[in-house]
């Protein structure tokens, strides 16, 4: 399979838009325990409370950023919508972002005559690793995922995963240190600080400093483009069961 799928954007629906507050969730809780935590179930037919309780949304300011930039609500009325509204229940919440936000649909492709979602889903994964710059020419159903999902994990977990909400399972993320040197880096200015503050009686502290100053900066340098050590979808192998999980609650278009 050779070429690319067009994502098609769709309004969104009540039931998307709950997905991805509880994918967003579940991730969000997950990142921040050593164990599975509970999570609280919610339907369309839940309180609005139950939702936010459920999404950890404990301010009104969070919950606004918050679903400005999971849904792309920029240059909208969504401000204004989210704190005149009358809310009480979740689908409530969910129908007023619908409306000013978009959904992925999948085009159905044909294999011998038959639709086929999975490599519908396929074309359509690869279509977006594309976007982010990767080369996918080479990628095939059974190509492995742990060199895609190291370089393009921001793909997997935004642009793929909103292909359907909630199906991807837990991750785990190996970043090689980068986020404790990028902790060093925030602090690099500090044995700078300290050598000029005692140069005048310990000119050979200043000396140390600044090597020890370069050395930190030489050994973090380029952490940002750096890919992750391993990223890991719990379960997933290959593309092709990438794309057989998500075609199980993906939206096709004829």
């Amino acid at each position: 399979m050779k070429r690319l799928s067009s994502i098609v954007e769709v309004p969104a629906t009540p039931e998307y838009v709950l997905d991805v507050l509880l994918e967003h969730s579940r991730r969000g809780m997950g990142a921040l325990s050593c164990t599975h935590p509970d999570f609280i179930p919610v339907t369309l037919d839940s309180s609005v409370e139950t939702l936010f309780e459920a999404c950890a949304f404990d301010s009104g300011d969070y919950i606004f950023y918050s679903t400005l930039q999971w849904f792309d609500l920029w240059g909208t009325d969504w401000f204004d919508v989210l704190f005149t509204s009358h809310i009480e229940t979740t689908r409530d919440f969910c129908e007023l972002i619908a409306a000013r936000t978009m959904m992925p649909q999948i085009p159905l492709v044909s294999i011998c005559g038959q639709n086929c979602q999975p490599a519908s889903v396929f074309l359509a994964v690869r279509s977006l690793l594309a976007a982010e710059g990767a080369e996918v020419s080479e990628i095939g159903p059974s190509t492995l995922l742990k060199e895609y999902t190291r370089y393009y994990t921001d793909a997997f977990l935004g642009p793929i995963a909103r292909l359907a909400p909630g199906a991807l399972p837990d991750v785990e993320i190996d970043d090689g240190g980068k986020f404790r040197r990028e902790m060093i880096r925030s602090f690099l200015h500090l044995p700078l600080m300290i050598g000029f503050l005692f140069v005048s009686r310990f000119p050979v502290l200043l000396l140390f400093c600044l090597i020890f100053y370069l050395v930190l900066n030489l050994d973090t340098w380029g952490d940002e483009k750096a890919p992750n050590a391993r990223v890991d979808f719990e379960g997933l192998q290959s593309f092709r069961d990438l794309s057989e999980l998500i075609a199980q609650r993906a939206v096709f278009q004829a």
